[in-house]
């Protein structure tokens, strides 16, 4: 046992949910090390927006975060061939780097005395003293009392705990180097139901991308569609990425592995957004561990928003839902101010 590392919470992936919880985790006192596989800066499939409750969130949560943005409000909505519906938003939406800006949020942790660690989660095992031995592959071996899942979407300890996703999302983009817009354009179609395709005015580039339910990895399928959009809208192919979402929220079997981020699956079962839930999921996990309470009570709100936001995923890419959305694209102040409502509805935290 004298080569077994010993830690108050083990942290697995150091992408946001997992650095935000670890600065976190450093502002109350408790001892983590957080552990990734990849060397940082590095990239992502991710169009990298923060919306007004994601930016606003995280700044409560980190004070004096400072990262690169590109601020957008314009954006513009299709649906087939109707007129495009367009507005400005009150907040702006900062598009971000994912590259940079996750760099940046580790830089923070680091900073503020958090250790990092290069290694790769192997499994782990559960200890007759509550405790929680992780081997990594390296051979490395980590006692905890918290083990946090910030892995991302293909999370081993979630294919560990409770299986891998049933349902997921799959996102394809491709970048266009120059700012060559300045807005966010997202089509609906019947022809790539349930999903859209969407464009991006983001920092040096415009990223165009795809999403998709994907339940029988047919990758081949979702890029001819993705191909056929860019095509419609005389977009060049360019190099593609990929990347598998989780739709299905995993639920807590253990009081002492907690999943947050995409590891969980808490990403908007509609817009695909995933960074204000990855912070949110972060500050929850803190609260399960500093007060000594189970995740599925500090996260009860998060996890009682997936599931609605199950039920409204069902509905919009119905055959009604897409009949009712589209007569709304005729009244662009009503969808504007839903739009403006929804950004600043959510609380930030309890």
């Amino acid at each position: 046992m004298d080569n077994i590392q010993d830690i108050g919470v083990l942290i697995i992936g150091a992408g946001p949910a997992g650095s935000v919880c670890g600065s976190l985790l450093l502002q109350a006192g408790i001892d983590c090390l957080i552990v990734d596989h990849a060397t940082f800066p590095r990239d992502k499939v991710c169009g990298g927006g923060l919306t007004v409750k994601a930016w606003r969130l995280l700044e409560h949560l980190l004070p004096g975060i400072q990262y690169d943005y590109r601020p957008i409000n314009h954006l513009r909505i299709q649906f087939e061939d109707d007129p495009v519906m367009e507005f400005y938003s009150e907040y702006e939406i900062r598009m971000t780097r994912r590259k940079d800006f996750d760099y940046t949020l580790v830089q923070y942790y680091q900073h503020h005395g958090g250790k990092l660690m290069k290694d790769a989660f192997a499994h782990f095992e559960q200890q007759p003293d509550q405790r929680i031995l992780v081997t990594m592959k390296s051979g490395l071996q980590i006692s905890c009392h918290y083990l946090v899942a910030a892995d991302g979407a293909h999370s081993l300890v979630r294919r560990q705990l409770v299986g891998d996703p049933k349902v997921n999302a799959l996102f394809l983009e491709q970048f266009d180097e120059g700012e060559k817009n300045d807005d966010i354009f997202v089509h609906f179609s019947k022809n790539y139901a349930p999903g859209c395709f969407y464009k991006f005015s983001s920092i040096g580039r415009d990223i165009y991308g795809f999403t998709s339910e994907d339940t029988n990895d047919d990758f081949q399928r979702h890029t001819e569609k993705f191909h056929k959009a860019l095509n419609h809208f005389k977009v060049p192919a360019g190099r593609l990425r990929g990347a598998h979402i989780p739709l299905d929220t995993a639920q807590p079997t253990d009081e002492h592995i907690i999943l947050i981020g995409d590891a969980g699956g808490f990403a908007n079962k509609l817009t695909g957004e995933g960074l204000y839930d990855a912070f949110k999921t972060a500050y929850h996990a803190k609260q399960a561990i500093v007060e000594h309470k189970p995740f599925s009570e500090t996260n009860r709100e998060v996890f009682e928003k997936m599931k609605r936001q199950a039920k409204v995923y069902k509905y919009f890419f119905s055959n009604f839902g897409f009949k009712l959305i589209r007569w709304g694209m005729h009244y662009p102040r009503i969808i504007k101010w839903l739009f403006d409502a929804k950004m600043k509805r959510e609380t930030w935290i309890r």
